[in-house]
């Protein structure tokens, strides 16, 4: 196929806005392939790039937005590493907001299930990935039920699916009463209102019940507080987002620290240094991608043109919730 001699992409102005600039189109060396990028979804963390959470923004290719995605590979280098071919479906990691993605040969994927599409392949590894790294740490520390403070997102869901297959109990937090049957029908074993008046009273009655020793959480502030305190003596709350924009450690009590209990940061980055330095990334890559059909079943809520990315990303911001928001790059 012709390849064109320019593509555009996504990277940050120097307020933190989405500005689509014009590369010259790369050609690949040793060990790299070019993909055509099909789908990538909105993520958190994209977003966080884009307002300069990780870096000054630059106008380097190395900026571009994006944290996963799928497309096609369109040409080779010589020396791959992992041997793919022109014409392969892909799932792709880092930069993945523009039209064409150079990339090492190793940090490419390929999409296992023939009839999987590339919009459904897209979101192959933030969300997946997240809710396995949450199963291991729960399996590794010999817990038996977990709690979870956003049971209604769609990591949330996941995760009811992916404990329920290991036999770990959920304690699943929501804010509105009608979710709570929503997450009773895909298999949830107990789901609480966060906003009903006897919420910390049942939430500590089932933590103990449960033995509910390791907790998720991604709302920070106040609320990492009060579900340390229902938790039982020798706790973890891993603390993986903060929704409600507060620090972290804001209003711990030092009597809960003093009972054994810990707060820590879940950071996928450091589950991917850690199968990386074992050998293991691209088998449990291959494990989470094999999940993406069923229990790892992404909803996808609306796609847009990456030339309507305001657009997008304004809609994900009312409606993240509900499923993922893809931009459509080709």
């Amino acid at each position: 196929m012709s390849l064109p001699e320019t593509y555009k992409a996504i990277i940050s102005d120097e307020k933190g806005e989405p500005l689509s600039k014009e590369f010259p189109l790369p050609k690949p060396s040793t060990d790299q392939v070019l993909i055509q990028v099909a789908f990538a979804p909105i993520n958190p963390t994209d977003l966080m790039k884009l307002k300069g959470f990780y870096g000054k923004p630059t106008d380097h290719a190395s900026s571009l937005i994006g944290s996963e995605g799928s497309g096609t590979v369109v040409a080779v280098g010589d020396g791959l590493k992992i041997p793919h071919k022109v014409g392969d479906r892909v799932h792709i990691t880092s930069g993945t907001w523009g039209q064409y993605l150079l990339i090492d040969s190793e940090k490419v994927y390929p999409i296992l299930q023939v009839d999987l599409s590339l919009e459904d392949a897209a979101s192959h590894f933030i969300n997946p990935g997240t809710v396995y790294y949450m199963g291991a740490l729960a399996e590794r520390g010999g817990h038996k039920a977990a709690i979870h403070t956003v049971g209604a997102s769609a990591l949330g869901r996941m995760l009811i699916k992916f404990f329920k297959q290991k036999g770990i109990k959920l304690i699943n937090i929501v804010r509105k009463e009608e979710q709570i049957e929503e997450l009773k029908n895909i298999g949830a074993d107990y789901v609480l209102n966060s906003q009903a008046p006897d919420f910390e009273v049942k939430l500590k009655e089932l933590a103990e019940k449960e033995s509910a020793t390791i907790a998720f959480d991604a709302i920070a502030g106040d609320f990492t507080a009060k579900i340390l305190t229902c938790q039982p003596p020798k706790s973890y709350c891993y603390a993986y987002g903060a929704l409600s924009g507060s620090p972290i450690l804001s209003g711990i009590n030092r009597v809960e620290l003093m009972k054994g209990k810990v707060v820590k940061v879940l950071f996928l980055p450091q589950f991917i240094r850690e199968v990386t330095e074992k050998g293991q990334v691209r088998e449990v890559m291959k494990e989470i991608h094999s999940l993406l059909p069923t229990i790892f079943k992404t909803n996808v809520q609306k796609v847009y043109d990456i030339n309507d990315l305001k657009d997008a990303i304004e809609f994900y911001n009312k409606n993240s919730s509900k499923g993922k928001v893809l931009l459509k790059l080709n």
